[in-house]
């Protein structure tokens, strides 16, 4: 029988605030807590963190998948999740593999639309990024009774603009795996399929952080696919300082790290007046079929468009 499960490492130094709100959102999504596998990470043994995580899993009904004791990185990381995820998951089963700072929302009921991709024959299901502030982009602490979409109202694209002076290609790091199936492994970031494993059917025919105009705020928040990004709180700036510490951190990593500290620090804030809001309208009240439709269309016209400039700028 196919089931859905979520698999998450919980950073017990930084996360504990983020960790309820996150617990609440996916058992609401309808995955129960036996289908909820944490890893709690910690870089020191027997600490206080790590006994508070372990009891607010148990508030939800969830024993801890593993404890994890060592320095962090996202390569060990991403590991550790690839091996809890060939331990804990079927083939056929969905697969959500979300920080606790990400809350996927998709376009319909999440078994509906899973059961759709099933019939689709889809394996990979990717969406972006929208990056959740507070008033005036202040990174203020997560209230514990107060709901987080509330806390965080603002949608913004913070990756996109931080992250459009670096060399290569950084739009494919600002896009996400929602669900995929078990058989398929997320890479390196979660941000596709791991390479040379199954073959791959994506939802819009291809990696999403490769087609044309992804990186741009319109063509982003025309996809109805999003990944809540609740990474914009008092947090922030240790967890960075800590990570970028640490050994073996990856050279983007360190670099979108940076230019994130450099951002925050003086004004201890995202600047929104900056950034790419998102306002929510017409097209979000339309069928969820025709949404997806309709980006799919909208991708086609883009694709003709940069051929036909091609065409011209060659003449």
């Amino acid at each position: 029988m196919t089931e859905i499960k979520l698999i998450t490492c919980v950073g017990v130094e930084h996360d504990l605030a983020l960790l309820p709100h996150f617990l609440q959102y996916y058992q609401g999504l309808g995955i129960s807590a036996g289908n909820i596998h944490a890893v709690l990470h910690a870089s020191e043994d027997n600490t206080a963190e790590m006994d508070k995580a372990v009891a607010l899993l148990s508030d939800y009904g969830i024993r801890p998948q593993e404890r994890w004791i060592a320095p962090y990185t996202s390569k060990s990381m991403w590991d550790k999740r690839r091996e809890i995820q060939k331990k804990v998951a079927k083939a056929d089963d969905w697969i959500i593999s979300a920080d606790v700072d990400e809350f996927h929302e998709f376009p319909v009921d999440l078994k509906e639309f899973l059961v759709y991709c099933d019939k689709k024959k889809l394996n990979c299901i990717q969406g972006v990024f929208v990056d959740r502030l507070a008033h005036d982009g202040k990174l203020t602490p997560v209230a514990p009774d107060t709901p987080i979409w509330e806390q965080y109202p603002i949608q913004a694209d913070v990756m996109c603009t931080i992250r459009q002076y670096e060399q290569g290609n950084w739009a494919a790091g600002t896009v996400n795996v929602m669900a995929c199936k078990g058989s398929v492994l997320p890479s390196l970031g979660g941000h596709s399929a791991l390479a040379g494993e199954t073959p791959v059917n994506y939802l819009f025919g291809r990696h999403l952080g490769k087609l044309p105009g992804i990186g741009r705020a319109q063509v982003r928040f025309a996809v109805p696919l999003r990944v809540h990004h609740f990474k914009w709180t008092d947090r922030l700036t240790a967890s960075l300082k800590k990570r970028l510490s640490t050994p073996g951190v990856s050279e983007r990593g360190k670099m979108y790290g940076e230019a994130l500290l450099n951002h925050i620090d003086g004004p201890g804030r995202i600047l929104v007046e900056k950034m790419p809001v998102r306002t929510p309208g017409f097209f979000e009240r339309l069928p969820w079929k025709y949404q997806l439709n309709a980006f799919s269309q909208r991708l086609l016209r883009i694709r003709i468009s940069n051929k036909l400039k091609k065409i011209v700028s060659k003449q």
